[in-house]
């Protein structure tokens, strides 16, 4: 197995046992790097959730997501928890009793979207591409398949759909599928790696709850994801029955209305969000934070085609955040990862039968432009060892 700590600290410093250096660059899909100010807000102080200042710290943070995501319709609940969390919680309270979810799964992603509805007994079926493993995993879900997916059950009651499938760095025609739905359905999008960072803009797509996280495009802290509703999904979570104790949406939505919680949220999580969150804003907003990561991925990418590195996803659905490469020829992604390691960098393996071949490379968080000017040579110098 790859080492765990295996990064050397720059001449001059020293790591003690158990930290990472702060110039350890981290090029997996999340938890990402952030900034030192956002660091910073960690250390605001300790704080009872019961207090007005939480109340006051949690209306900031239900404006500002919506308002981030140019969503301003649609209302903020935010969850102690993972990405995944969000995802449970999306698909739990979207779906009526004795009614169905049509997921549309092309990765580990939409997978998971899928093995959430059956672990709570919620009827589900599927699209997916045609063809072999690769084949599916790397070609956008066609709208057409949706519809005579739709045509076939009518009691699908919501639509659930990655909109950028990490597993490989590919995105999904979400505004085409979510133009399919009848008026009684929501969609329900996983928007996790795609929060803030990708080109669709969520306010067109027409998407009845979306699910975010702190951490990757929006640069927080991980430990803190989200909900947001449309006036439909707010309607809709308010029908469905309780399925869980934790993460039954209505609940979230009765207490956080009133600037409550209905369990302890992770105080410092919220602080450092906040703070990525007028980071954000000052940077850009939306289109800020989009167009710097379309120019890191083009970037980063000219120099893999320099190495002579081979990109799995086609370029006209390859998303701005995620690159899934070919492991060169007799060159193990253990050892690469090792070797990129101790040069300061932090890659991460293929998911599924791609583990094998495949590894990628992500530019989310908060990465100095001239880290991402210094991988190439790095890159091309841990190829180098790790054939060795």
């Amino acid at each position: 197995m790859y080492a765990q700590n295996a990064y050397s600290a720059p001449a001059g410093r020293s790591l003690a046992s158990g930290t990472v250096d702060d110039d350890l660059i981290l090029l997996n899909p999340g938890p990402a790097c952030t900034s030192q100010r956002v660091k910073d807000a960690l250390l605001r102080g300790d704080l009872c959730h019961r207090e007005p200042e939480f109340g006051e710290l949690l209306a900031r943070l239900r404006a500002d997501l919506p308002r981030a995501l140019r969503l301003p319709g649609h209302e903020a609940l935010l969850i102690t928890g993972s990405g995944t969390s969000a995802m449970e919680m999306a698909v739990i309270s979207s779906v009526r009793a004795d009614r169905a979810v049509l997921v549309v799964n092309n990765g580990v992603y939409g997978e998971r979207l899928l093995k959430i509805a059956r672990a709570n007994s919620i009827t589900a079926y599927e699209v997916r591409p045609d063809g072999d493993d690769l084949t599916r995993w790397t070609t956008p879900i066609d709208p057409a398949a949706v519809q005579r997916a739709l045509d076939e059950h009518d009691d699908v009651d919501a639509v659930a759909c990655v909109h950028h499938e990490t597993t490989t760095g590919l995105i999904n025609p979400i505004k085409e599928i979510g133009a399919l739905l009848g008026a009684d359905q929501v969609f329900v999008i996983d928007a996790i790696s795609g929060t803030g960072n990708e080109d669709q803009d969520l306010g067109e797509v027409g998407a009845d709850i979306v699910c975010g996280t702190a951490n990757k495009g929006l640069h927080g802290q991980p430990g803190i994801s989200f909900i947001l509703c449309s006036p439909k999904g707010v309607d809709r979570i308010q029908e469905v029955p309780a399925r869980s104790l934790y993460l039954n949406a209505a609940t979230y939505l009765a207490g956080q209305r009133k600037g409550d919680v209905p369990f302890t949220p992770a105080v410092q999580v919220c602080y450092a969000l906040d703070e990525a969150l007028q980071e954000y804003f000052e940077q850009g907003g939306f289109e800020g934070r989009t167009k710097l990561y379309r120019e890191r991925a083009a970037l980063v990418r000219a120099g893999f085609e320099r190495l002579g590195l081979q990109v799995l996803v086609k370029k006209d659905v390859r998303s701005n955040s995620v690159t899934m490469i070919h492991l060169p020829d007799t060159v193990s992604y253990e050892r690469l990862h090792d070797e990129l390691k101790s040069r300061g960098y932090v890659i991460y393996a293929g998911q599924g039968h791609l583990s094998s071949q495949y590894f990628r490379i992500c530019t989310m968080g908060h990465i100095p432009w001239d880290r991402l000017q210094e991988l190439e040579d790095a890159l091309a110098q841990s190829i180098k060892a790790a054939r060795v």
